[in-house]
């Protein structure tokens, strides 16, 4: 059976990178014939790729059929964090029924790779934290075993990577702060106790909320 990818499946990674990585920024048109001529392809899979970037947030399509890259106000992106802080604090503690030692040792390694970014913030250990703490995220929401709750949850915490980018660079990033209390988070699954997971959980959301969102 080939490996190689489905021609949606690589125009979708192209895409998903140049948003993460800010090449594509908020509000840029994705125009279908310049994407399929970056890509070297034909419109079908662009299509396609838009329509999953679409619901995952990262792009918007009008009524128009046009797309462009989400935009977010600060008053929306508090929302998020809001919809953050209550309901992946309640997936913290039902990830503490199901937690087991792959589980644990995923978020361990996720958390390792953090800290290899070292102590310096630069644009790009900006951008790889961003992607690396929101896979931690995600893969505590995936832990609590709830599709509903990965759902609602799963744009709240992938959106925000690019926009985030642009309200927190002025923010002093404390990548240690956060490495610690990931820590405390993975401790709080080992140990079980579901309101200590949940209060951790909300507690690091709070801590690494933008002062726009505030």
């Amino acid at each position: 059976m080939s490996n190689t990818p489905r021609p949606s499946d690589r125009v979708y990674e192209m895409i998903r990178t140049k948003i993460l990585d800010g090449t594509f920024k908020p509000g840029d048109a994705m125009v279908e014939a310049t994407l399929a001529d970056m890509a070297q392809t034909s419109r079908t899979p662009v299509r396609e790729a838009l329509r999953r970037l679409s619901a995952d947030g990262l792009v918007y399509t009008g009524e128009n059929r046009r797309s462009s890259v989400s935009e977010f106000d600060a008053e929306e992106l508090g929302a998020t964090y809001e919809i953050r802080v209550r309901l992946e604090s309640l997936a913290a503690g039902l990830a503490c029924q199901r937690a087991d030692e792959a589980g644990i040792a995923k978020l361990t390694e996720i958390n390792a790779r953090i800290e290899d970014l070292g102590p310096e913030v630069s644009n790009y250990s900006l951008a790889k934290f961003l992607e690396l703490n929101a896979e931690f995220h995600l893969a505590i929401v995936r832990m609590a075993g709830s599709r509903q709750l990965e759902t609602a949850l799963t744009s709240a915490i992938t959106v925000p990577i690019v926009l985030l980018k642009h309200y927190v660079w002025g923010d002093k990033v404390q990548l240690a702060l956060s490495l610690q209390q990931h820590r405390e988070i993975i401790l709080a699954l080992q140990s079980g106790n579901e309101q200590w997971a949940a209060s951790c959980m909300a507690s690091h959301i709070q801590t690494t909320r933008p002062a726009a969102a505030r």
